[in-house]
């Protein structure tokens, strides 16, 4: 049961990450498309034209690459968040398997020393038996 849950908490962590590294990517592509328009807009004020129209146009896409990038980050916030609790959650249930294995290997030894005992006493008593038969015969 533990290692099910410890299971289960690295297969949410490994999921949780992978959704952190595609927002990252998200961010990355969302930047480098807003730098482009950025440009864009540099590029058509030098050539000594005004566009209004267009560069409103620029601008106006800009500011909205600019709030989902910025909805992004708040996501990745969010994700970090979870991330640091399946961490939290992922090393208690390691503590908690590891625990368990350690009783178990106490349990197990207490086992195997009382099989042993109980041999020992039955030997005891087959040569007490026989002790007192006068032997094998």
């Amino acid at each position: 049961m533990r290692r099910h849950k410890r299971s289960m908490c690295r297969q949410l962590l490994g999921e949780m990450l992978q959704t952190d590294q595609r927002l990252i990517d998200q961010a990355e592509q969302l930047k480098q498309h807003r730098t482009e328009q950025l440009q864009e807009i540099r590029a058509r004020q030098s050539e000594g034209l005004v566009d209004i129209d267009g560069t409103t146009s620029l601008r106006y896409y800009a500011g909205q690459l600019q709030a989902q990038i910025q909805s992004v980050i708040a996501s990745r916030n969010v994700v970090g968040k979870q991330i640091a609790l399946c961490r939290q959650t992922l090393a208690k249930a390691e503590q908690e398997v590891k625990a368990m294995e350690k009783l178990s290997d106490k349990y197990r030894d207490a086992f195997l020393y009382a099989q042993n005992q109980k041999e020992m006493i039955e030997l005891e008593e087959t040569w007490s038996a026989t002790q007192q038969t006068g032997g094998y015969q």
